[in-house]
């Protein structure tokens, strides 16, 4: 009986107990543990996506056959393989490019290797360039032996000459100086592209961004934390209108040579400046590579520059043949789509989207192949 009662007590204190936790719990706040607070969100994590709904239009194929102007291969024969120059020619194929050149050709045994990988197996398909060594600038003789290189590769047809844009930011004499652009040693270079007819792909400078802070107030802040090699702002480097001015003065004293200035001059977020470029120097061409990003972001004042200076500007993507990235310049330059992400033609640069300029055909064939086979050499005629 007792041992009844107890238990029935304890049951009934348990209860009770039971109760006073609850009604305790009830009358406290309840607080919710977010996983993230979105105020913390790292600037490098934020991707975000456009609302917009907007016309699509898919252009597997240009309107013309494409000369594209300016591309990196690779170059030799141990990456050259056969395999990899097939899958080349399939995305040219499948995306209407009858003729890449590639700028990665060097010189000597390289330059030759290169050479017969793809011009020579492949006669109009592939143009390739050959490029200087500026191992040994200080030496007296340096230009004597890089005129005599350069004669050779052209004579075993190299198309042209490509400058990267280490000439102007990175080669420097044993005295910490920085080669300049127009340094008088490169004069005989220059002239020795007009003997032989061959056009000079000139890279100078880089994006405006990259000669900023890299601060709150840098458009490109995402690209140059990927890249800070990228970054050339500080006394270390000239500014980016001194190395513009530099190439000009090339330009200028070398009238017989063609200049195909790299990726819209460097200079596409200010486009009455590379009109005045063009107005100036008849020699002078641009192309329009790894540079859409900039372009399509002011789509009425590139489709009128696009249209007056037509006979000056060549097509090229800066891309590996594919055909995503083929297809963005042709959706760029043929359609009148508003607000698309241009990302897949080069690489992220930067976190607007473009529109497109929808260029009429007569204009669209120029930039395609027209202005190319005016100043390139080794196109086949047609």
């Amino acid at each position: 009986m007792h041992r009844l009662i107890r238990c029935r007590f304890a049951a009934r204190s348990l209860t009770v107990g039971a109760r006073l936790v609850a009604a305790f719990a009830a009358a406290m706040p309840v607080v919710r543990v977010a996983a993230q607070d979105i105020r913390d969100l790292k600037l490098g994590d934020w991707e975000p996506r456009s609302m917009m709904v907007t016309k699509v239009t898919e252009v597997p194929k240009p309107a013309f056959p494409v000369v594209d102007v300016h591309n990196h291969l690779g170059g030799g024969a141990a990456f050259l393989t056969a395999d990899r120059v097939a899958a080349y020619l399939r995305v040219m194929d499948d995306t209407g490019v009858q003729t890449v050149v590639n700028l990665d050709g060097g010189w000597g045994d390289r330059l030759d290797e290169t050479l017969a990988a793809l011009d020579r197996a492949h006669p109009g398909r592939f143009l390739t360039f050959a490029l200087l060594d500026f191992e040994g600038i200080d030496d007296p003789g340096w230009t004597d032996r890089e005129a005599a290189r350069l004669r050779a590769g052209f004579a075993a047809g190299a198309k042209g000459l490509k400058l990267h844009k280490s000439l102007g930011l990175s080669y420097r004499y044993a005295d910490g100086k920085l080669m300049p652009v127009d340094d008088p040693k490169l004069d005989p270079i220059w002239d020795l592209c007009a003997e032989f007819n061959r056009p000079v792909m000139i890279h100078t400078s880089d994006p405006a961004a990259f000669f900023t802070p890299l601060d709150r107030f840098n458009e490109r802040w995402h690209e140059l934390n990927s890249h800070p090699n990228w970054l050339f702002h500080g006394d270390k480097f000239p500014s980016r209108q001194a190395l513009h001015e530099q190439r000009n003065r090339a330009i200028a004293k070398h009238p017989r040579t063609t200049f195909v200035c790299a990726h819209f001059g460097n200079n596409p977020e200010d486009l009455a400046t590379v009109g005045k470029w063009l107005d100036t120097y008849p020699n002078l061409f641009i192309d329009l590579d790894a540079r859409i990003s900039e372009l399509g972001r002011q789509p009425y004042s590139a489709r009128r520059f696009l249209m007056k200076y037509q006979d000056r500007i060549l097509f090229g993507t800066d891309t590996t043949p594919r055909a995503e990235a083929y297809r963005i310049y042709y959706r760029f330059l043929e359609t009148d789509d508003e607000y698309f992400d241009a990302a897949a033609s080069h690489h992220r640069q930067g976190f607007w989207n473009i529109y497109g300029v929808f260029l009429p055909p007569d204009v669209l064939k120029k930039v395609y192949q027209d202005n190319a086979k005016r100043i390139l050499y080794g196109l086949p005629a047609e």
